[in-house]
């Protein structure tokens, strides 16, 4: 079964940028147990893939190999069905699951063509995200999946879609002049009244896909000025978090933002981070009989995943792991146990058809 698979994966340190040795792990790991797959490694990103059969769809199982840092009391310990460990939850136990499948299909055929994505840097920056890099380098490969199951934390729960995520500063401009006459300058804080008053009144507003609604947010989540305690500031800059929902572009959300620059009066507005949103992939036909088959819940993400990146390729995607979601990036980090099983054994079932 995987867990024991999983105690390995934590006695082996990730944090994120120090993935080296537990990529090296992976990949002899596939080479001794199952000698059939192709195997790529790009840096720790590691591609594993089977003979591509075209009367048959092709379904990736994905996992990052980094955590956060953090701290376990209990690291290898199972207490009351629950394994102790950093990054036990997210996402080492999705990570098990997927080794674990592929030592089983060395031995028996499955009804998809499959691929095995083990990736690096997914904890940090988005242009450092391995999955990004080998989308960049090997596309044409990728582009061969037909559905992707991401294996984040989920509580064997689908999660379909995702918001969409974009950081812009608006920026204020204003003339610097002594706190003790004011009247010879411009407060660049005072000019962002319009932004904060509009964000203090901004409501999260609600867009349905089917049965699933997802919930569109804005909010100032950093300042930055310059000056000092005495000087009326010639810049105040707000940095806006958008979470924007997956019925929209890119584009259209980058859209959204400027309009309301030009509402509030901002004198700019810079974009930092732009991330797409993921496609509600609830029509999708490997995911309905998936859905169906095992009768398992499903909600939408009110978050970003990386299964946005699949889906900005053409590529539908949803998240599916065993981890327990309150418990990534926690102290003492755990999972249990019964969903590592239960995850592994639903994923076997279906490959195997």
């Amino acid at each position: 079964m995987p867990v024991s698979l999983l105690q390995k994966l934590i006695s082996i340190p990730s944090v994120y940028g120090n993935e080296k040795e537990i990529a090296d792990f992976v990949e002899n790991f596939i080479k001794e147990k199952n000698s059939e797959l192709s195997v790529i490694r790009e840096n720790n990103t590691i591609i594993a893939y089977t003979h591509f059969e075209s009367k048959k769809k092709t379904i990736a199982l994905v996992g990052h190999l980094d955590t956060v840092p953090g701290e376990n009391d209990y690291t290898g310990q199972i207490i009351d069905g629950k394994l102790y460990g950093l990054g036990t939850s997210d996402m080492k136990a999705g990570d098990a699951v997927m080794l674990k499948l592929i030592e089983d299909f060395a031995f028996k055929s499955s009804r998809y063509n499959l691929f095995f994505i083990f990736y690096e840097k997914e904890e940090g920056p988005y242009l450092d995200n391995g999955l990004r890099q080998i989308f960049d380098k090997y596309l044409d490969l990728l582009k061969k999946i037909d559905f992707a199951f991401v294996l984040e934390p989920t509580d064997n729960v689908v999660q379909v879609g995702c918001l969409g995520v974009i950081h812009a500063w608006f920026k204020f401009k204003g003339k610097r002049a002594h706190s003790a006459r004011p009247w010879e300058g411009n407060n660049a804080i005072h000019k962002s009244w319009r932004l904060l008053k509009f964000l203090d009144e901004l409501e999260p507003v609600e867009y349905k896909v089917g049965k699933l609604s997802y919930f569109e947010v804005l909010n100032a989540t950093m300042t930055e000025f310059k000056g000092g305690r005495n000087i009326i500031p010639e810049e105040f800059k707000v940095n806006l978090n958008y979470r924007f929902s997956p019925t929209k572009t890119l584009e259209e959300a980058k859209d959204d933002l400027v309009r309301i620059k030009e509402q509030v009066e901002a004198d700019e507005i810079e974009f930092t981070d732009l991330s797409p949103a993921a496609r509600p992939c609830i029509d999708n036909p490997i995911l309905v009989e998936f859905l169906k088959r095992f009768n398992l819940p499903i909600e939408p993400k009110q978050a970003w995943t990386d299964v946005a990146q699949f889906s900005y390729h053409g590529i539908d995607a949803v998240n599916f792991g065993p981890g327990q979601p309150h418990q990534a990036h926690q102290k003492n980090e755990y999972v249990e146990i019964e969903k590592v099983k239960e995850c592994y054994e639903i994923l076997s079932n279906f490959l195997k058809g």
